[in-house]
C-alpha cells in the first residue's frame, strides 16, 4: 500500500491557534469575527458583500456580489421567533419540510453540540445558528430555529427571493403581506456561499489565506457551475415548488450518486481503484474538513480476512511554523475525488496472491481524531458506497 498521509489532531472543523514558545496567539483574533470570504481564497468574481440596489417587488439585475442573505449573524440581539413564526402560517409545507432538516437542526444536532462543547466560538455560531447573537449563549426558542426561513430570506424588511420565470404564471391567492426584493444572483450558488465558503478565522497569522470550506469554488470547477446548489439540494416539486429539506450527506441515494467506481486487480497481490465524480457539482467530499472517504481491501481467508490494506482520501493538514511564529494546522494535500477528473487509488495486498480480494468503499463522517494515525478516528456515522470482492489474479495487469 502506498503511504497514507495523516492529518493529526483535528479535534472540530476549526483549527485552534497555538502560540510557538515564549509567544502567545495575537489576541487580536476575534473567535466571533465575521467569516466572510477573503476574495484571495475564491475564485475569480466571486466577491464578498451586500448586494446593493434591491428594490422591492422587482427584480434587480443579476451582479457579480453575493445577495445579502444567507449572511452571519446580526451580532446585536436573537431574532424574534415570532417572525419566522409569521413565515410558517403561510408557508405551511416549505415549514414542514425544514422542520428536521439539517437546516433546522444546524445547532442543535447532535454532532455539532458535542464538537462545540470542545470548542466553543462564537465563529462557529455564526454560520450554525445565524439568528443568534454570537456573543452570547442562546435562548431556548432562537437555538431551536437553527437556520431558519429568516436567515435566508428577510433583508431590510422585504422577503428575498429569485425572480420568477418569465413564462410563469401569476399567483394564484391574495397578494403577499410583504415586500419581496428579487435578484438572479440569489437563484445561483452564491446564495449559499456566505455559510459554505469562507477562510479560517486566524487569517492574520497565516503565511497565506486559507479556506476552511470551499463548496462555491469546487462549484466553479465542475460540470455543474452553470447549476445552482438548489438544483441538487433543494429539487423541484410536480408544482414548480422548491424542497426546503435540504438534502445533503445524511441522504444515502444522493451520497451514492456523487461517485462512479471500478476496482481492478493488477497483479497477483495489487488493486487499482479508480473514483470518478457523478452528479455531483462540487469536490467529493465537500465542506466539513473532517469527511473523508475510506478505501479499502484484504485479502480473502480461509478462516478470515488479512488485515485491510486502507486509504483514506480527504483534505490532509499538518502543522507548521508560520513567520508570525505561532504553530498553526495547514492543508499539505488534498486527495479528494476532484469536481472534474479522476483520483486512482492503488493498493497491495500482500497475503492476496492466489486468493479473492475484498473491497470496499465508505463515505464517513469523523466525530474526532484520537491519535495521529488517520486510521484511529471516531465516526460519527458511515455510508457505504460501493464494494465487492474480486477473484484470485489469473491474468496479465491491464
Amino acid at each position: 500500500m502506498r503511504v497514507v498521509t495523516t492529518t493529526g489532531l483535528l479535534v472540530v472543523g476549526l483549527v485552534s491557534v497555538a502560540g510557538a514558545p515564549g509567544r502567545t496567539a495575537d489576541p487580536t483574533v476575534d473567535p466571533t469575527a465575521d467569516p466572510t470570504v477573503d476574495p484571495t481564497v475564491v475564485s475569480a468574481g466571486h466577491t464578498a458583500g451586500h448586494t446593493a440596489g434591491h428594490t422591492a417587488g422587482r427584480t434587480a439585475g443579476s451582479s457579480p456580489r453575493r445577495p445579502p442573505k444567507p449572511a452571519a449573524a446580526r451580532g446585536d440581539s436573537d431574532t424574534d421567533p415570532l417572525a419566522h413564526e409569521a413565515c410558517v402560517r403561510c408557508h405551511p409545507d416549505q415549514a414542514a419540510q425544514w422542520l428536521g432538516s439539517p437546516h433546522q437542526t444546524s445547532f442543535g444536532e447532535a454532532t455539532f453540540q458535542a464538537a462545540f462543547a470542545l470548542e466553543p466560538r462564537g465563529f462557529c455560531r455564526r454560520c450554525h445558528a445565524p439568528e443568534l447573537d454570537p456573543g452570547r449563549p442562546p435562548t431556548e426558542a432562537t437555538a431551536a430555529l437553527g437556520i431558519a426561513c429568516t436567515t435566508c430570506h428577510l433583508h431590510e424588511g422585504a422577503v428575498l427571493a429569485a425572480p420568477r420565470p418569465a413564462d410563469a404564471s401569476p399567483p394564484a391567492g391574495p397578494p403577499a403581506p410583504h415586500a419581496i426584493s428579487r435578484t438572479a444572483v440569489f437563484a445561483t450558488a452564491e446564495a449559499c456561499a456566505r455559510c459554505h465558503e469562507f477562510p479560517f478565522p486566524d487569517a492574520g497569522l497565516r503565511d497565506r489565506p486559507l479556506a476552511m470550506q470551499r463548496t462555491i469554488t469546487e462549484h466553479a470547477a465542475s460540470r455543474f457551475a452553470d447549476r445552482s446548489c438548489a438544483d441538487c439540494h433543494m429539487p423541484l416539486d410536480d408544482a414548480g415548488r422548491r424542497s426546503h429539506a435540504f438534502v445533503a450527506s445524511r441522504d444515502p441515494a444522493l451520497v451514492r450518486a456523487a461517485v462512479r467506481i471500478a476496482a481492478v486487480r493488477t497483479g497477483p497481490t495489487t488493486l487499482r481503484l479508480t473514483l470518478r465524480p457523478g452528479e455531483v457539482g462540487h469536490a467529493f467530499p465537500t465542506g466539513d474538513l473532517l469527511r473523508r472517504l475510506e478505501v479499502g481491501a484484504a485479502a480473502v481467508l480461509g478462516d478470515g480476512e488479512s488485515p485491510p490494506q486502507r486509504r483514506f482520501l480527504a483534505r490532509h493538514f499538518g502543522d507548521r511554523v508560520q513567520q508570525s511564529g505561532a504553530r498553526m494546522r495547514v492543508e499539505l494535500h488534498d486527495d479528494r475525488v476532484p469536481p472534474t477528473g479522476t483520483r486512482v487509488v492503488e493498493l497491495e495486498i500482500p497475503q492476496a496472491e492466489g486468493r479473492p480480494i475484498r473491497w470496499w468503499v465508505e463515505y464517513q463522517r469523523v466525530a474526532h481524531q484520537r491519535t495521529f494515525h488517520e486510521a484511529d478516528a471516531a465516526l460519527d456515522g458511515a455510508i457505504s458506497l460501493a464494494g465487492g470482492t474480486l477473484p484470485a489474479h489469473s491474468e496479465s495487469p491491464p
